[in-house]
């Protein structure tokens, strides 16, 4: 199962990321704001990090989408889902 998150690099979304990778499942997601310590400790883990929000970002098919509580509507990658 692929899990994409959207504001990934969040404390709370980096972490279900973290455990969400944990348990095997293949996990993606992006951020407006891409950079350390988050994105070095999403990136150990294996997870795929995505600079910016594009709807190009959800190319992979993901089985299921997350979305941060930060993100609204107008948002290219919330539009896409």
């Amino acid at each position: 199962m692929h899990i994409h998150i959207l504001g990934i690099c969040g404390t709370f979304m980096g972490g279900l990321a973290v455990i969400a990778r944990q348990l095997g499942y293949q996990v993606s997601g992006s951020d407006q704001n891409v950079y350390p310590p988050m994105s070095t400790q999403l990136q150990q883990q294996g997870i795929q990090l995505m600079d910016g929000y594009r709807a190009e970002n959800l190319d992979g098919d993901p089985d299921l989408v997350i979305i941060g509580n930060a993100l609204s509507r107008g948002n290219p990658e919330v539009e896409a889902v």
